[in-house]
């Protein structure tokens, strides 16, 4: 059996992040900072690598405390997603999924291309408050940041929260950001069965 491209950046991400994560416990372990910026570790969990970062975790940091409880959630979370994602590429039903999602962006082109769209300008809108927030600069208001997120740009701000480590005290947005991708995810459901 060959394995596709696909099926080797799997591999490879997943291998890559639990040697990054091996490494950030064991420099931390020793009574280092661990990696700094955290968000190596955040990359390559989100991009693929939650099974190697969770088998890390189990290796190395077995006991689960107030300090790695979050850190576990998220890897579990980010898991669950992709092992769905992988599943509806790879799994029995692969051509029905694939059928289903191009009927779904052909009938609704418009609409997809703005969803990406939108998603994009709103993670680099919170990219630019994040680093405008560093230097101490004039900082794009929380209405505008929110605004974006309720148009549709949900995921990328809640992406740009987590890999950017920005506004993730305010509970506007760790509670409101994910919110607002439940309901966007609803309203696209509906409009994939057709109530719209």
């Amino acid at each position: 059996m060959t394995l596709t491209s696909l099926q080797w950046y799997v591999i490879v991400i997943n291998v890559a992040a639990f040697l990054i994560y091996t490494i950030d416990f064991q420099i931390y372990n020793h009574g280092g900072d661990g990696i700094k910026p955290e968000v190596i570790c955040n990359i390559v969990t989100i991009c693929g690598g939650a099974f190697g970062t969770l088998a890390a975790e189990l290796l190395w940091d077995k006991k689960i405390n107030k300090i790695n409880a979050q850190s576990r959630i998220y890897t579990v979370v980010w898991l669950i997603l992709q092992v769905a994602f992988f599943w509806a590429i790879w799994g029995p039903n692969h051509e029905a999924v694939k059928e289903h999602v191009l009927a779904f962006f052909n009938g609704h082109k418009i609409l997809c291309l703005y969803y990406l769209a939108i998603n994009v300008i709103t993670f680099i809108v919170f990219a630019i408050d994040k680093i405008k927030a560093m230097l101490g600069a004039w900082r794009i208001r929380e209405i505008i940041l929110l605004g974006l997120c309720l148009i549709g740009g949900g995921t990328g701000g809640l992406l740009a929260m987590d890999l950017c480590n920005h506004k993730v005290k305010s509970m506007h947005f760790v509670v409101g950001v994910p919110m607002m991708i439940c309901a966007h995810l609803v309203l696209i459901a509906f409009i994939a069965v057709g109530a719209f």
